[in-house]
């Protein structure tokens, strides 16, 4: 690699850098103030906050990448025509090719970076997110009870209240407990208290019935009740087990062959093959818009009374390709037999971009 290429591979580089550094920084400072919100109301420990925010920080870099590669290149040769760096290179032998060639070696390098967040460490994480979720809903959930909507607990357990007053009583109770599948049971009470003990959080219900299915006599049981103290908490990791893993949460292998005998995978076919192949575009939508900006930059006339113009069709450009791709993703996802949709953008910019550089060499 030549010397000027180092050089201009270098700013990109460290352009990039900043504006992910920039933009994943206003994103944990929006989740923070969200998250030490809920922790000072909620009670929840600090250090749960700092979790969900590293869990959910591997499935949005490679998300941002392609468009911060992109703004990168902008930056990096708006600032080098407007010092007349291009001018001295091209004046001095230097082709278009040439000065396209840093965009590619890094844009190569940054897709592979992608690559393995896409791969292995977005699905991880993805799992333990939901899987801190399921903690915190597990440890404090009474501290997140909510009035007139159904509270979900795990899987097995739904609870809903209609009113909670400020000294912790709760008005009009209604609890569907199927945790043992051999007993499932509803609840129904008049009040109730949310009470911590050295087992976890119980809740003491008073003055109300509890309704269970006989699975031997298959017959509606109704048993009434002053008191009743029911556990609701469950145990994490068998929850976790049992929960249905989403597409974005599975591994290449798990997306290759899904589980023909559950239901929820058989609903989701689709989804696993536009995913399965999203890992691999989305890397490649780093080096390929990366080309097409870069071919567009070049072949624009930077007239200083139309730099503002310029710099508003680049930036469109930008925004154009994140639209594209995120529209015909959407679309792989929900219609059968169109998962191949999401190569359209990045050979969309290949074609554009190759066709731009033709341009600009015939013009030579």
């Amino acid at each position: 690699m030549k010397l000027i290429e180092k050089y201009i591979v270098k700013q990109l580089f460290l352009n990039s850098m900043l504006i992910l550094l920039l933009i994943l920084s206003i994103f944990s400072l929006s989740k923070s103030v969200q998250l030490i919100e809920i922790s000072l109301n909620k009670g929840l420990p600090f250090i749960y906050l700092i979790r969900l925010i590293i869990f959910s920080l591997p499935s949005v870099i490679p998300f941002l990448l392609p468009i911060i590669f992109c703004l990168s290149i902008f930056f990096t040769y708006t600032r080098m025509r407007t010092d007349r760096e291009l001018i001295i290179i091209e004046g001095s032998g230097g082709s278009k090719n040439f000065v396209i060639k840093p965009v590619i070696i890094l844009g190569l390098a940054l897709s592979c970076i992608s690559l393995i967040f896409t791969l292995y460490l977005s699905p991880k994480s993805n799992q333990n997110f939901r899987f801190l979720i399921n903690t915190i809903k597990n440890d404090y959930s009474s501290s997140f009870l909510q009035e007139g909507i159904f509270n979900t607990i795990g899987k097995d357990f739904t609870i809903f209240l209609k009113q909670r007053l400020n000294d912790g009583e709760l008005r009009n109770i209604f609890i569907h407990d199927t945790r043992d599948t051999n007993k499932p049971n509803t609840l129904i009470s008049k009040e109730g208290y949310v009470i911590k003990t050295a087992e976890g959080n119980k809740i003491l219900l008073k003055n109300g019935s509890q309704q269970f299915l006989s699975q031997e006599k298959k017959k509606l049981s109704i048993l009434y009740f002053d008191e009743y103290l029911l556990s609701f908490q469950t145990d994490s990791n068998n929850v976790y087990s049992r929960i249905w893993k989403t597409p974005s949460e599975r591994t290449i292998g798990e997306l290759r062959e899904p589980n023909l005998k559950n239901k929820d995978d058989v609903k989701n076919l689709q989804a696993f093959k536009a995913e399965l192949i999203q890992r691999f575009v989305l890397p490649l939508n780093i080096v390929c818009f990366g080309f097409l900006v870069v071919t567009f930059l070049l072949a624009q006339d930077f007239i200083r009374d139309e730099n503002m113009k310029t710099n508003f069709k680049i930036l469109g450009l930008i925004i154009v390709l994140k639209l594209i791709y995120i529209l015909f993703s959407s679309v792989a996802v929900k219609h059968n037999n169109l998962e191949l949709l999401n190569f359209v953008p990045i050979s969309f910019s290949l074609i554009i971009g190759l066709k731009i550089l033709y341009k600009l060499n015939r013009n030579l």
